[in-house]
C-alpha cells in the first residue's frame, strides 16, 4: 500500500471515529488459530468393525491427511505471460488446487472460491466444437463452475479491448446456440468490468479468514450484529472486541456466510466499511 493510500485509509478511519493511533500497544503476540494444517485437510480415518479386539500395543490413529488435489486443466498457464500473473489458487474448502493464467483469472477465482454458491470449479475444461461461418472448430473455455442448485455456467475471461480483436463475444453466442448440451446450461463473457482488483481483494480476504477457526469470536460477532438495523460501520460492531484481527477476521467469515452483506461490494470493505445484516442467512 503507498503512503498516500494510507493516508486516505486513516482518514476514514478517522471520519468513523476509529483512531488506531490511540490503540494500546500490544504486549504479546496474538496469532489467528487455523482449522487445519497449512496444506491439505485432515479427516477422520474410518475402519470398518471387523469383531475383533484391539491390540493395546497398536497406537490408534483416528485421523488421515489428505493432501491438496493437482489440478486438472486441459492445457497449462503459459511459462510467461505480459505484464500479468499466473499460477494456482488453492480452494480451502475443496482442497483442490486452480490454475489461472492473468490477472483477470485470478481475481475471478477468488470470486469463484469466495462464494458459498459455487460447489466446483474447473480451470481450462475440455474443449468444444463450435460452429462459426467457415465451420466448426475447437474452443477451450477459462473456466466452468457448478453451483449448489446443479446449474453449470461457462466462462469466458477477457478485457474488454480484446474481445473485438479475439471475436470472443461471437464464440460466446455461438456456443450458447449449439455447443451447449453436456456442457453447460450457459455460457457468459466476464470483462475488468465484473472482475476488479476490489472485488478480487475482497475474495481473497474471505478464503484467509475461511482458515481460521475461531468459532467463538464468530459467534459473538453474530450476536452483536443480529440487534443491528439498517446499514452500520464494521468498525462499530467490532468496537467491543479486544482484538481487532480476530473481529475482522470474523467479519469476513460472516460475510461469506451470507449474515452480513456489504454495503458497497464493488469496493474494498476496509475503504467502504459498511455492512448489513441478514436474518433470513441464520435461518
Amino acid at each position: 500500500m503507498t503512503r498516500i493510500r494510507q493516508i486516505i485509509r486513516m482518514m476514514t478511519d478517522l471520519g468513523l471515529g476509529y483512531d488506531r493511533t490511540l490503540l494500546p500497544v500490544p504486549t504479546e503476540t496474538t496469532y489467528l488459530p487455523v482449522s487445519g494444517p497449512a496444506s491439505g485437510r485432515i479427516v477422520p480415518f474410518k475402519i470398518e468393525d471387523d469383531g475383533e479386539k484391539d491390540d493395546p500395543g497398536i497406537p490408534s490413529l483416528p485421523f488421515m491427511w489428505i493432501p491438496v488435489e493437482e489440478p486438472t486443466p486441459t492445457r497449462w498457464y503459459p511459462a510467461r505471460t505480459k505484464a500479468h500473473s499466473r499460477g494456482t489458487v488453492t480452494h480451502p474448502l475443496l482442497n483442490k488446487a486452480i490454475t489461472y493464467s492473468s490477472t483477470y483469472e485470478m481475481n475471478l477465482l477468488y470470486m469463484f472460491a469466495a462464494c458459498r454458491d459455487v460447489v466446483k470449479i474447473e480451470d481450462q475444461p475440455a474443449s468444444i466444437y463450435v460452429t462459426g461461418p467457415n465451420g466448426k472448430y475447437r474452443h477451450t473455455i477459462d473456466y466452468r463452475v457448478t453451483l449448489a442448485s446443479k446449474y453449470r455456467i461457462a466462462c469466458a475471461v477477457r478485457p474488454t479491448w480484446l474481445i473485438e480483436r479475439d471475436d470472443l463475444h461471437k464464440t460466446v453466442e455461438r456456443i450458447n446456440a449449439g455447443s451447449l448440451k453436456g456442457f453447460a446450461d450457459e455460457a457468459i463473457l466476464l470483462t475488468e468490468r465484473e472482475i476488479t482488483n476490489d472485488r478480487g481483494w475482497n475474495a481473497k480476504t474471505i478464503l484467509h479468514a475461511l482458515r481460521a477457526d475461531d468459532e467463538m469470536t464468530v459467534g459473538r460477532l453474530l450476536d452483536v450484529a443480529s440487534r443491528i438495523h439498517g446499514t452500520v460501520s464494521i468498525y462499530d460492531l467490532i468496537r467491543g472486541f479486544n482484538q481487532r484481527a480476530l473481529a475482522m477476521n470474523a467479519v469476513f467469515t460472516l460475510i461469506y456466510r451470507g449474515v452480513l452483506v456489504p454495503a458497497h461490494p464493488d469496493r474494498k470493505l476496509v475503504d467502504k466499511p459498511f455492512v448489513s445484516f441478514n436474518p433470513l442467512a441464520i435461518n
